[in-house]
Parts: structure tokens; C-alpha cells; sequence
């Protein structure tokens, strides 16, 4: 049994996000100097390369696992993606697939919401929106989020890849 991220409580009141399709945050987007960080580091996992999202605004760039790798196939939302970024005006923020109790700890701890669609119970409780990181902080927990994503598909660390 996989332990949980840990994640800190985020600060400051939850963004505002829409309701409908698409899924989206409305306030509270990081800078660009921290979500372009944050995309230059997820497309820098081993396996992952860079597509248009299938299933996402258009726009949107998804961490795709390249057709090669030994994959978990429950941690993908369409094809073999399993994260996308959101591009202007929602900048930064993201969806995400995770195991369900990560999923819901980065819920409580303020980090994002569930997806439209699983609240609609269309989709698995482990497809979440995660916020914009708006500082150095957040990067690095939004990190934590994305990398364990990322082995949720691979069932490695990017270490081990």
C-alpha cells in the first residue's frame, strides 16, 4: 500500500472554477514564470511527451506516455494521457489522474477538485483539477501531485524510469 503524498493545507480561500464543460479555474492563476516551470519540468519526465490534449480545451498540452512504456492503463484519460495543462486564460491550472485516496487528499488539503464529470459520477473519483501554483511553494507541491500521476501510469518514480 502506497503511502499518502502529505501534501501541506494550501492557503487562502479555494479559486473560483466553473461548474460546467469545461472544467476550468476562474481566479487565483499562478505567474508566468511558475506555471512555465512547472510545464518545463512535467514534459522533462522520462516516457512523457507532449500532445494535444484529447480530451481537453483546445490548447491544452497533455503528458502522454510514448507508445513503448509499460503502463497502468486505469491512470489514463483518453489514449495515453494522463495529465493535461490548462492553457490562457486558465493559465496553469490542470487535470489529473490519480488512485483514489491521493485523489481525495489533494481535495481536503485545498489542492484542487474533483473533475465535473465525477461529480456527474461519469468519470473515477481519481480525475482531479488541480490548481495553478501562484509561488515556489505551490510548485513544488503541484510537483509532488503531478509526479505521482505520473506513477500512477507507470507504476515507476521518474527515477526509476
Amino acid at each position: 500500500m502506497r503511502q499518502a503524498l502529505n501534501l501541506p493545507q494550501r492557503a487562502g480561500p479555494k479559486p473560483q472554477t466553473t461548474h460546467g464543460l469545461p472544467h476550468a479555474q476562474v481566479t487565483q492563476h499562478g505567474p508566468d514564470h511558475i506555471v512555465d516551470r512547472m510545464r518545463d519540468w512535467a514534459f522533462a519526465l522520462p516516457g512523457v511527451e507532449e500532445h494535444h490534449s484529447l480530451v481537453s480545451v483546445p490548447g491544452a498540452r497533455a503528458l502522454v506516455m510514448h507508445d513503448n512504456a509499460t503502463c497502468n492503463h486505469e491512470a489514463f484519460m483518453a489514449g495515453r494521457e494522463f495529465a493535461h495543462i490548462h492553457p490562457h486564460p486558465d493559465n496553469g491550472s490542470l487535470h489529473v489522474q490519480l488512485p483514489k485516496d491521493e485523489a481525495l487528499e489533494v481535495v481536503e488539503k485545498g489542492w484542487g477538485e474533483h473533475h465535473t464529470l465525477v461529480l456527474k459520477g461519469l468519470r473515477s473519483i481519481g480525475l482531479v483539477m488541480v490548481f495553478s501554483p501562484r509561488d515556489e511553494a505551490g510548485l513544488e507541491t503541484v510537483k509532488t501531485i503531478i509526479r505521482r500521476s505520473y506513477e500512477y501510469a507507470t507504476g515507476t518514480s521518474p527515477a526509476e524510469a
